[in-house]
Parts: structure tokens; sequence; C-alpha cells
């Protein structure tokens, strides 16, 4: 399923290429998003729901979350469409298994881009029900109550119309609400000119359910209208208003019933940690409409269930929300958790290298042939790490370099790209920002190695960093956290061009502080553990040949991993073929050829550990390991007397090594026939 790729269209004046929007797979999420709403059907159909029950648990949401550029607003708009029409369904996802039950599909985007504010949000739900065609009273009178005291002298109708509501809805709304208070006018036996005055109907109507008069019969069934009529009309009493639509949702025939799937997307720009007023208020919706189902998309988990946050949010806690719960949250709340129950918050992964091939093939296209090639295909997807926002800018960097009069090849796409950076911080704190720089130095880390990298005597900026989409954990891991692998290359090699961005000298302290750290957390350890010191090497070696540090802890922790002979690999892949040019590359060329010498032949061991004594850079009791090991492997390659001269060095040394030395003296005098000199 696919549509214009406006972007690509206008990047080109081939009018032969065909740019479209691709789509590809997601079909586990839609699975989910179908086993939920089936769920939910079978939840809100049975006969002890009450849809005015304000203490039961909830089970109307579900949060797709991950990081900036995985496809959340296009699989948000997928769902929408999905939803709406069998005919708007990809082709790989199943048939639901709610055949009968009317689904509406309302989408809002609550982007700051977008200018959604919560009435807009309360308004595009009331216009998405004028496909019910009937007025829903309850909700209506209130609504227009709120607005002519809210807004004075604009009329509702012309702010759906330049809001674009009335585009996608129809114009049938206004109408509705009209003829909800002309009703309700006529039952109250008011005059008609009194009608159309919200204010003067809202109070006459609340008088009437006081009164309990039987002309307001059909309202009456509603236990809290009156309460909602008498509250001052502001925005505090507009969040209220969705229990009326769920009130009135529930009064329809069964042959009318309908079930809203409202879908909010970009919910990262609803607000942050302190700043939750427009998150409460959304919240409050959807706790007030238990027979809606609402689909939440943006960056970060949402937090709910974390009964920490009570008087931030009106309704917290696992008990309040079971399948939101984190798994050490969900025993507590297991009592009120449905059979069966799907968790609802879940992490977008990223595409597969299928995926990522399947999606550029069919972005461009001339005369149905894939215009990209497929190497060059292959290229991107091994550098996306599966993240589709990578795909699109490489999209448009192959339409670029095109422009230029000249093919692209697969060398053009070895590339990062500086926007991944500015949509990973745009929603980060400068705490959180200054840390995921500093442990974009690691491979892996906790939330000790993360405070002390970034220098902070706090962990706390470390604590919010861990919670978004782009930090992995692997509880299993000697460190359990980690970057996604896009996010970190791009933020080690891409030009950095925020506001906050760090100099050369920045980085650099900041690997000293890194190394430092991993320096006293493999000294901590009382036993020496030895799946500790290979990591604090694998990852030290790295930063320490990268910005060229000084070996410090290092050389001790390597003394310790040669004296193990245990011999697992600890060194990174080397930047390309060249000699070493500081201690860190001295040393981690040694201990490659150490870890690598079973499996090369030992004339290469020998020139390799040359090289590294030729080059002088390790201190001087390193600088004998390079020697004795040349010793062994020049006696393995038949060239005794030059071993035993090595040998004869790191004897009169008298160093670490020297009883070695003088063993390897006595077995190199043993296989030459000289016994009284190996005796």
């Amino acid at each position: 399923m696919a549509g214009r790729d406006l972007r690509a269209l206008f990047s080109t004046n081939d009018r032969g290429l065909e740019a479209v929007e691709a789509f590809t797979n997601r079909q586990r999420q839609w699975e989910l998003v179908a086993a939920a709403l089936s769920e939910h059907l079978r939840l809100i159909n049975e006969s002890a729901f009450d849809v005015e029950d304000l203490e039961r648990p909830r089970h109307n949401v579900m949060v797709f979350h991950g990081v900036g550029g995985i496809g959340k607003t296009t699989l948000s708009r997928k769902l929408e469409a999905a939803l709406a029409g069998a005919d708007q369904r990809p082709a790989q996802w199943s048939e639901p298994a709610w055949s009968g039950q009317r689904i509406l599909p309302v989408r809002s985007d609550l982007a700051r881009s977008a200018g959604t504010s919560f009435e807009d949000v309360i308004l595009t739900i009331r216009a998405a029900l004028a496909e019910l065609g009937r007025p829903l009273p309850a909700f209506d009178i209130a609504l227009r109550r709120y607005w002519e005291t809210q807004h004075p002298g604009e009329p509702l109708e012309e702010y759906l119309r330049r809001g674009g509501l009335a585009g996608r809805f129809g114009k049938a709304m206004p109408q509705q609400m009209q003829s909800a208070l002309a009703d309700v006018a006529q039952a109250l036996l008011l005059p008609g000119t009194v009608g159309t005055a919200a204010g003067a109907l809202a109070g006459s109507l609340t008088r009437a359910l006081r009164e309990r008069r039987q002309t307001v019969r059909a309202l009456a069934g509603c236990a809290r209208l009156a309460d909602l009529l008498e509250a001052d009309p502001d925005l505090e009493a507009l969040s209220f208003y969705p229990h009326l639509l769920a009130w009135e949702l529930a009064q329809l025939p069964a042959d009318k019933r309908v079930m809203p799937v409202i879908l909010l997307d970009t919910f990262e720009d609803v607000g942050d940690r302190t700043h939750r007023d427009l998150e409460r208020l959304i919240q409050r919706v959807v706790w007030l409409m238990p027979n809606c189902f609402f689909v939440i998309t943006g960056r970060s988990r949402l937090q709910w269930a974390d009964a920490a946050l009570q008087g931030q949010l009106d309704y917290t806690g696992p008990a309040a929300w079971p399948h939101l719960a984190l798994p050490a949250a969900v025993p507590a709340a297991r009592a009120a958790r449905p059979p069966h129950g799907h968790a609802r918050q879940v992490l977008i992964g990223d595409f597969s290298p299928q995926d990522c091939d399947d999606h550029l093939a069919r972005r461009l296209t001339r005369d149905g042939e894939p215009l990209i090639s497929e190497e060059i295909r292959q290229v991107i997807a091994g550098r996306s790490h599966g993240l589709p926002l990578y795909l699109d800018l490489s999209v448009m960097r192959f339409l670029e370099i095109r422009r230029t009069g000249r093919s692209p090849a697969p060398a053009d796409f070895d590339h990062d790209f500086p926007a991944l950076i500015a949509r990973t911080l745009s929603d980060l704190t400068a705490p959180e920002r200054h840390v995921l720089r500093s442990v974009s130095l690691l491979d892996a880390f906790d939330l000790p190695l993360a405070a002390r990298a970034a220098g902070l005597t706090h962990e706390a900026p470390a604590l919010r960093l861990i919670e978004r989409p782009f930090v992995r954990q692997d509880p299993f891991g000697l460190w359990p956290y980690h970057l996604h692998g896009l996010i970190r290359s791009t933020f080690r090699d891409a030009d950095d061009h925020a506001d906050d961005r760090w100099s050369p000298r920045d980085w650099h302290q900041a690997a000293q502080r890194t190394l430092t750290a991993l320096g006293e957390q493999w000294t901590a350890g009382t036993s020496r553990d030895r799946r500790l010191l290979v990591g604090c090497l694998r990852q030290g070696l790295a930063i320490a040949r990268d910005y060229n540090l000084d070996l410090d802890w290092l050389t001790d922790a390597a003394w310790t991993y040669v004296g193990d002979s245990v011999w697992e690999p600890v060194t990174p892949p080397a930047p390309g073929a060249r000699a070493p040019g500081t201690p860190a590359d001295a040393l981690v060329e040694l201990l490659s050829t150490l870890t690598r010498r079973q499996h090369e032949h030992r004339a290469r061991t020998v020139s390799r550990l040359t090289a590294v004594l030729d080059a002088d850079l390790l201190p001087a009791d390193l600088q004998e390991v390079v020697l004795y090991y040349r010793a062994k492997a020049l006696r393995d390659t038949g060239r005794a007397a030059q071993s035993r001269r090595d040998y004869q060095q790191v004897a009169d040394q008298g160093g670490r090594l020297a009883p070695a030395a003088r063993r390897g003296l006595a077995h190199a005098a043993r296989l030459a026939g000289d016994f009284p000199t190996a005796l």
C-alpha cells in the first residue's frame, strides 16, 4: 500500500520516475491492534459493562512507541485507513475478527507543528461522530454553552471550516447541534428563540433535571449531566464532557452501535515530566470514554501506570491501567487484568534487512523496475540499522546526486545524516543530551557508568535517558543498556549542528572521563571478574585508541588478560591497515595479534609483533610482552637463534615474564640438544 511521495516527486525533472510512499510490513503491530480491539469489543458488549462506572480499571488504550523516524506516524495513518475499510487495508494485513461490528477511526496529530489544541481534539471526535447522522444532545448542549462562553462572537461553524474539520467530516455537526438545542427547548416548552441561547437553555435543562420532569426523561438517565451543566464552562469542564459523549454512544440502538477508535499521534509533544497539563486533560478523555479505544503513538512509553505520578495525573497506577504496567508492576494488578490480556506498551522495532530492501525497491521505480540498484540498496540497508527515516533520507540523497548529473554509486551512501541528530535531540532536556553524547562513546553502559562518563554527580538525567526508545536494554548483559546502533554511529561520526554541540575538546574530555570510569569499575571488582575485565578492555581500548589517550589502567588490565591465557577477542576492529601511531594503537595491535595467533601462520605473528616493537610506543613492561611472544612465535617457525636472543633479553630485564623467558630458554636448549644448558 503506497501513496504519492511528493517530496521525491518534486526533486527531479524525470517524469518517467514513479515516487511512492512505500509502506512495509508492520504486520505484527496490526495483529496486536486487532487482538486488542477484539478483546475490547468483547468487554464492552458484556452485560456488566457500565459506561458510567468511573472506578473500573481501564483497558481501552494501546501505545506504540519508538525512536524518531521509526515509522510511528506512518503506522498511525495506515491503522486509520485500515480501520476505515477493507479496501484500505495493506495486502499483508489479515482480516480482522470483528466482522459485523462498526468501527469508526478518528485520528488527531498532536504535534506542535500541527497546532492542535485540546479543544481541537474534542471537536475532532465530535465532528467524526456526525457520521452517525443524529444529534448527541447531552454533549451538544454542554459544548455549545462552553463555546458561547469561551469564544463569544465566533461561530463554531466558522471555526470548524477554518480548522479543516468541516472538510474532513462534512458540515453535519453544527446542524446536529442546533437540532439538539431546538429539541430540548421544545421539550422544556421554551420559546423558539431561546432555543438558540445555549446558556439559558442549559440553566432550564438543569432545573428540569433536578426537578425530575418527565419532559426530559431521555436525558435524565445521564446521572452527571446536571452537574456538568452547573459547572463553569471552562477548559477544565470541557475535559469532562467526553463522559457525555460516551453516555450518548451507549444509548445508541443495537443496529446503530459504533465503536470509535481514536488515534493520537506525536504524543511526545503533549508535554514533559514537569508540565503535564495537556496530558492530564487527554488522559481524562481516555478514562471517561471506556467504550472507545485509543491508539497512542509517540517516542516514549506511557507512564500512566506509574503510581509515582499520583497528583500530576488524575488516574495513575497499575490498578487503574493494568495493561500499561511494566512487568514488575503487573502482579499487583493481576486481579484487575482480564484473562488473556495483551501487553499494550509496544516498542516499534527496526525493519529487517529484507524489509529495508523491499522499501527501497518500491520507493523509486521506472517502468515497474527499481531505480535504486541492488548494490546501493544493500549499502543503505546495512547502514540504516533498520531505521525507516535513514531509508527516506538516503532516497532523497539518491535523487540529489542524480541532479548533479552523475549516477549514484554504493560509496555515496556510506554516509551519516545530521538530521538524525536533530530528530533524536528534539525532545530531550539539556542534561539528557549531555548524557546521550557521553554514552555514545560506549558500546554498553549502566547508570553509574553513564553518570560518570557525563561528569555528573547524580544519575537523574541518565535515569530519564534510559526510558527513551533509542536506548535498548539487555538484562543479561554485563552493562544492561546500549544505544540504537544508527543513533550511536551518527552521534560519533556526523557533524553535529545542534546549538549545544560539542567541540573536539569536549569530546576528548568526555572520552577521558569515560575511560577513567571504566577503569574504576574494573579495579573496584574485588574478584577481578574475567567477564568484567574483558568488557572494560574492549570498551577502554576503543576509546583510548580513538581519542589518543594515555593507557593508564589499561596497562595493568592487559597484564591480567595476558596472564590468564584465555585469549577471547578483546580489541576493536582496526580502522584500516596502518602502523601503530599511539600507545593505544600499539596495545590494540599487540592484544589483537595474541588473540589471532592461533588462527594465523606464526610468520604473520612475528611480522605483526615486530611492527609493534619497532614503533616503540608501549611502556617498557609491555614491550617485554611483545618480545616474549615474538620469541615463542620465532621458535615455532624454526628461527631458534633469534628466538633465544629474544628470550634472553626478557630474562635479563628481570620483569614479570623473566621466569617464563628462562623456561623458554631451557626448552629451546633442549630442542637443540644442548642438555647442559637446558639443565
